[in-house]
């Protein structure tokens, strides 16, 4: 046997496997990339007004106090602004963050209990709820009264509620 033979004999696994990996190579270059398929759909007024006022109100909010969040965190990483200012920022972060939790545990628990959709606003210690609902029980103002004080800490002279008519 000459010598390329008994090379060949010797290293046969890491012949193939050099073989293999130089297979794999050449016909992943050799592949021509198709384009993904995409499709757009039109954005028309009919599907932008399918969303009600009051989740655009929600969504509108939801956005407004996000970029608060994102102005208040960037004025607290500010190494240059004195302590007090980054205190007051933090403080008023954290108020930020206390009213959209209760708001949000709020409007939650209005959906659950049928009142849906609602939006509920909290602001300097009054709570409004606005509801698509034409008409409002006594029952149904009881049970506002009810979550407000349990999960927004509001009592019901500091509340409003509302039909969107």
């Amino acid at each position: 046997m000459n010598k390329l033979g008994i090379l060949l004999t010797k290293h046969r696994h890491a012949f193939l496997l050099t073989l293999l990996v130089s297979a794999l190579a050449i016909s992943s270059l050799a592949r021509q990339p198709s384009p993904p398929a995409t499709v757009e759909i039109p954005v028309t007024e009919a599907a932008a007004a399918s969303v009600s006022a009051l989740e655009a109100y929600r969504l509108q909010r939801d956005q407004d106090t996000m970029a608060d969040i994102a102005a208040l965190e960037a004025l607290i990483a500010q190494p240059l602004l004195d302590t007090a200012t980054r205190e007051d920022a933090a403080d008023r972060l954290q108020e930020i963050i206390d009213c959209r939790q209760a708001q949000s545990a709020l409007e939650g628990a209005l959906v659950s209990s049928s009142l849906a959709p609602c939006v509920a606003v909290i602001s300097g210690g009054s709570l409004t709820i606005v509801t698509e609902k034409a008409d409002i029980t006594s029952r149904d103002s009881s049970l506002i009264l009810t979550l407000a004080a349990a999960h927004a800490g509001i009592s019901p002279e500091n509340i409003r509620i509302m039909t969107e008519n």
